[in-house]
């Protein structure tokens, strides 16, 4: 491949390596508690017996992101093996939504569940807390990203229009003219 073609990459501090790194394991150990969650009482949620099999899902499919995302990292001088593996993680990327989407129809319905075993609006109580606080937590993290995007956007397209005031001269003027003329040569 052409190494004028090759993506450039700025260097990054410790401070952010490290960062990236702990977030990263926290939310690996988080997903791992889901399937753990999901496994363990898959029969104990019957008001809703889709609760811990979203939980296994979700923490199957970002488990699987995680890894798809570092190895796409590491392939980048292959280009047949990144863009398999980009399309792969666009995929999972795409059910991962879903599956969020749809274990959010799960888990806020019921809520809250009885957590007395035998009732009829029985969950097991740790179950059902941690999917509602994943869920919950993800839908706050997704309205910042969300609202950080859009007053993003609204930056750029007031910096635009500042800038365009500078860079494109009145009807009234002439690009050449010099002095105080009206624009008329």
């Amino acid at each position: 491949m052409d190494e004028s073609a090759q993506v450039e990459f700025r260097p990054q501090g410790a401070v952010q390596i490290a960062t990236v790194v702990v977030v990263n394991v926290m939310w690996l150990l988080v997903m791992v508690a889901a399937i753990s969650f999901g496994v363990l009482y898959l029969d104990h949620c019957p008001v809703q017996p889709k609760i811990p099999i979203y939980l296994i899902g979700f923490g199957m499919s970002n488990i699987f992101t995680l890894f798809l995302t570092y190895s796409s990292k590491n392939s980048r001088k292959n280009s047949c093996t990144f863009i398999l593996i980009s399309f792969c993680l666009t995929i999972l990327l795409s059910f991962s939504f879903g599956w969020f989407i749809a274990g959010t129809c799960w888990v806020y319905p019921v809520y809250p569940p009885a957590y007395a075993p035998g009732t009829a609006q029985y969950c097991h109580k740790t179950t059902y807390q941690f999917a509602f606080i994943v869920t919950t937590l993800m839908w706050v993290t997704l309205s910042v990203i969300f609202i950080c995007g859009c007053c993003f956007c609204l930056l750029m397209c007031c910096r635009t229009v500042r800038a365009r005031s500078r860079l494109i001269p009145s009807r009234r003027s002439f690009y050449g003219a010099i002095g105080d003329s009206n624009g008329d040569v």
